[in-house]
């Protein structure tokens, strides 16, 4: 998130039919644009042709503040999927302008039967008991824990930890965006790009190749990523 004096000006919120983009409908919306671009530049093209929702609350959204938005996302390669809107207005401006529009964030049948825990100290976990293909993200503002390997082309962006039991083989982004104190944990660590926080580490041919898998633990250590067999604390 993105704030300006101590206000959230943009957020980015984790759901199966997409990431869901979250703008406070009470700032200037140049502050607002700022502030997306400057997330999303974090994000380093994370979310590039993902299908985004865009929640714009209460705000009146007019034209040209619409299309100085749609063209920011479109320079960042991004698809939005509806949007949310609860002034009127601005839902009727949205369907004219041809994108789907709904009052309320609904979420579908699949979306509500996530398994949200939680975790210890009061942070939220998402538990995945399945694997992800090649072109499948998940995002999600808390720690996550997948049950299955995460292959190649597959990424998963977390507030949190990342937790994977099987093979990591895709890409993977904990503590997003800047916290450094978060750990990747998996039973055979092979990812293709690798970040905590800031950091970022990409793939060891050495490690890519090695022979016998063994759970290991990926956390900042002196401003970089180090990767350390795990032995089952932290």
């Amino acid at each position: 998130m993105v704030q300006r004096g101590g206000v959230d000006l943009f957020s980015i919120k984790g759901l199966k039919s997409g990431p869901t983009f979250l703008f406070d409908d009470q700032a200037p919306f140049p502050a607002v644009i700022t502030a997306v671009e400057e997330e999303l530049s974090r994000a380093n093209g994370f979310f590039r042709d993902s299908p985004v929702i865009l929640h714009f609350g209460d705000r009146h959204l007019n034209k040209e503040e619409w299309w100085t938005l749609k063209e920011m996302l479109h320079r960042e390669g991004l698809v939005p999927r509806y949007a949310v809107a609860a002034a009127a207005a601005s839902r009727e401006l949205l369907y004219k302008e041809g994108l789907p529009v709904r009052e309320h964030l609904q979420l579908s049948a699949q979306e509500s039967k996530k398994a949200q825990v939680t975790a210890a100290g009061g942070s939220t976990a998402l538990y995945l008991r399945r694997g992800l293909r090649s072109g499948q993200k998940e995002v999600f503002g808390g720690e996550v824990v997948l049950v299955g390997d995460v292959n190649q082309g597959a990424e998963i962006l977390a507030g949190g930890d990342i937790i994977v039991v099987g093979t990591l083989r895709g890409v993977v982004h904990a503590g997003y965006p800047d916290n450094a104190d978060a750990v990747v944990i998996a039973l055979n660590l092979t990812p293709l790009q690798l970040r905590i926080g800031p950091f970022i580490a990409r793939a060891d041919e050495e490690q890519n190749h090695r022979g016998s898998p063994r759970p290991e633990l990926a956390r900042v250590k002196d401003e970089r990523i180090v990767v350390e067999p795990y032995q089952g604390k932290l």
